[in-house]
């Protein structure tokens, strides 16, 4: 198992189990004790779980841990590249475009200077400067509100009284984690909110999320299966959670 994926699958492990042994986590992830001693130490010291004595503690409670958007960036790089690229060719010219806050949907900045004649609309500073600093030929709409430490988004009442006075034809959600059954899963509650009337707004909603999504577990859900008209995703992503949204209509892009 690639590093990558077995640190995914370990937290996932942690977070399920709220504590879990050295012993147990190497059995059932197929590795060395040491190995896992390694990770552990890591994955402490980026604050994603507690490492103590013989295992480790999940930090996740109401809200579920979610690195500043800057970290995550390095995080499953290609994978997310990929999404984006393909995400990008799914924008219809002269259409206006919601993209959330997110590492994923930030990665499609550098590809929408060439559909021609689109808007976006996004509640992220992160992602306008992005558009801004890569293309003059794309109109951007900065959505107020109060900024979020860390993520460079945009949250709470003003955001939503100014989604009110947008039409949006596709809105671009970068998810903290997709369930088949529950749907789109938040990280943080108050982002939640404001995410769930950002997909509210839209026409149509395109959801962009990594393999490592799928194996992420969390209370707060933004939104149903059956809202999402498309998800794309990456070639690792497991195909049995794929079969089951296909079920419900929803367009999978594999890249």
């Amino acid at each position: 198992m690639l590093s990558e994926r077995r640190r995914d699958r370990l937290l996932s492990l942690v977070r399920e189990h709220r504590s879990i042994g050295v012993d147990d986590l190497a059995t059932l992830l197929g590795v060395s004790v040491s190995t896992i001693r390694r990770d552990l130490d890591e994955m402490h010291e980026r604050g994603l779980l507690r490492r103590v004595h013989g295992g480790a503690l999940s930090l996740q409670g109401s809200d579920a841990h979610e690195e500043p958007v800057g970290d995550r960036a390095v995080d499953n790089r290609d994978a997310k590249d990929r999404i984006a690229a393909r995400a990008v060719e799914l924008v219809e010219p002269g259409s206006t475009i919601l993209l959330t806050g997110g590492s994923t949907t930030a990665q499609m900045a550098p590809y929408l200077g060439s559909v021609p004649d689109i808007t976006v609309v996004t509640n992220s500073i992160a992602i306008a400067y992005a558009l801004g600093t890569a293309s003059d030929s794309v109109q951007v709409l900065v959505l107020g509100g109060q900024m979020r430490a860390g993520e460079l988004s945009l949250l709470g009442y003003l955001t939503t009284q100014a989604l009110a006075e947008i039409h949006i034809d596709t809105a671009f959600l970068s998810a903290y984690g997709v369930d088949h059954e529950y749907g789109i899963l938040g990280a943080h509650l108050a982002e939640a909110e404001t995410d769930r009337n950002m997909v509210a707004a839209a026409r149509r909603l395109v959801v962009l999320a990594d393999h490592s999504k799928f194996s992420r577990r969390s209370a707060v859900r933004i939104a149903p299966k059956a809202r999402i008209d498309v998800l794309v995703t990456d070639r690792d992503t497991p195909r049995e959670p794929l079969d089951a949204l296909r079920e419900h209509a929803v367009l999978i892009h594999r890249v």
